[in-house]
């Protein structure tokens, strides 16, 4: 649905300079924080972004990233091997999860089928480029193999199952045991949302994992957020 949306105001809203008093205010927030990803995010603006950032970077965007990351420290935090982040956009969850002290992760692959995406993450995760904990690659999820991956996935996380065509047989294309996050809702007057569930219990009979570690639910006015972290 956000995604949706943002795409549509892209198209109505030419990129333009970055500018300064906003640039200025997202430094000074950075500074009064301290947060390493708030100065990530105004050095990207800085150097010019889509219009769209502003939805990626918003307060629920942020909010329900932090709900996966506070969750996945608790049943989760040393994943063995890459996290994989699918449906990335601008990697700002590979950011959020590579700053988390509760967590030791290696490294994020950054997935999104938008080419637009890979330079963007790239940018904002500039620190973790450098280092070696961070890529961004431009890739339908559903094409990809990981039982071929080398190394194999620790985790792979997916936040948009609702915008998937068949959940369950996506499911089946994974490795058993295969540690997973994956996220929907319940949000079905989105024309994108084709696999909706009415309720955590159907989402959990709708992905099957052989083991749940973690099951929630996230309400907010206009719909609810599913989040289940387990074992396929």
């Amino acid at each position: 649905m956000v995604r949706r949306l943002a795409m549509i105001q892209l198209a109505e809203m030419p990129h333009s300079p970055p500018s300064e008093a906003f640039h200025d205010l997202l430094k000074g927030v950075a500074a009064l924080t301290g947060h390493p990803v708030a100065s990530d995010i105004a050095r990207l603006y800085g150097k010019g972004v889509p219009a769209d950032l502003s939805i990626a970077c918003s307060h629920k965007q942020i909010a329900n990233k932090q709900w996966l990351v506070a969750a996945l420290a608790q049943t989760l935090p040393k994943p063995d091997g890459p996290v994989w982040v699918l449906g990335a956009w601008y990697g700002v969850l590979g950011a959020l999860l590579l700053n988390e002290p509760a967590l030791a992760i290696g490294q994020v692959v950054s997935l999104d089928i938008d080419p637009g995406c890979a330079s963007v993450a790239e940018t904002l995760n500039h620190r973790h480029v450098a280092a070696g904990r961070f890529r961004a690659v431009t890739a339908d999820m559903m094409s990809v193999d990981f039982a071929r991956e080398s190394p194999m996935p620790g985790l792979v996380i997916n936040t948009s199952c609702e915008h998937l065509d068949d959940v369950p047989a996506w499911i089946a294309t994974l490795p058993r045991g295969l540690p997973l996050v994956l996220q929907s809702n319940d949000y079905v007057r989105e024309p994108d949302h084709r696999s909706c569930v009415p309720s955590l219990e159907a989402f959990r009979e709708q992905v099957g994992l052989s083991e749940v570690l973690f099951a929630g639910a996230r309400p907010s006015p206009n719909y609810t957020r599913f989040m289940l972290i387990g074992r396929r």
